[in-house]
């Protein structure tokens, strides 16, 4: 599993800082290009924004995570989006398909991560090179394992299978900080949600 909001071959066709008629004082994130146009999330949160600009990033998604971060995905297509605003989401979750929605020159998407209100360069969160490339999102892997919930030593061993493929598949992806919590009872609400994503 990567941190990438693509997955196999990619290309990075505008780099975070960039200068150009675009972008007179910087480029604010990193442009994907994809040959699997489905943008998935780059971190375990909370979706807190589903929404439209039609003069900037066209259709945009914005995610939080537990350490004050946004995530915001740019120019996705029309009618794409597959979450909304309080859907908890993890790097497995497929948010929407890339597109060329608001002010864009061609399809893409433009992913841009900000630390509270303030732009931050997204390579070294992703494990990218901030530099225009064709790429493979297997030479990013983070490890073999695709499950990485931070208490995952406290899944028995006959649990793991089953905890992994619920986890893949987005029916019980844990809480907002990345943990799993296996010894912890369920509430109603819980159960809810997880039979609306079934």
């Amino acid at each position: 599993m990567t941190r990438l909001p693509v997955t196999g071959l990619f290309s990075i066709t505008a780099v975070y800082g960039q200068q150009g008629s675009y972008w007179i004082n910087g480029h604010k994130g990193i442009d994907f290009v994809a040959e699997d146009r489905r943008v998935f999330c780059t971190c375990y949160g909370t979706v807190r924004l589903v929404a439209y600009d039609a003069a900037g990033w066209g259709y945009y998604i914005s995610v939080g995570d537990s350490e004050g971060r946004r995530h915001i995905f740019c120019h996705l297509a029309e009618g794409s989006v597959k979450v909304k605003a309080g859907d908890a989401v993890t790097p497995l979750t497929v948010l929407a398909t890339m597109g060329a929605t608001g002010n864009a020159t061609g399809l893409h998407l433009h992913y841009q991560l900000q630390q509270g209100n303030t732009v931050v360069d997204p390579a070294s969160y992703l494990g990218i090179p901030n530099r225009a490339g064709s790429y493979h999102s297997e030479d990013f892997n983070e490890e073999e394992n695709t499950m990485e919930f931070k208490d995952q030593t406290t899944i028995p061993d006959w649990a793991r299978e089953a905890v992994e493929t619920v986890s893949q598949k987005g029916w019980m992806v844990g809480d907002d900080d990345g943990n799993f919590r296996p010894n912890e009872p369920i509430t109603r609400a819980e159960m809810a949600v997880i039979l609306s994503r079934l």
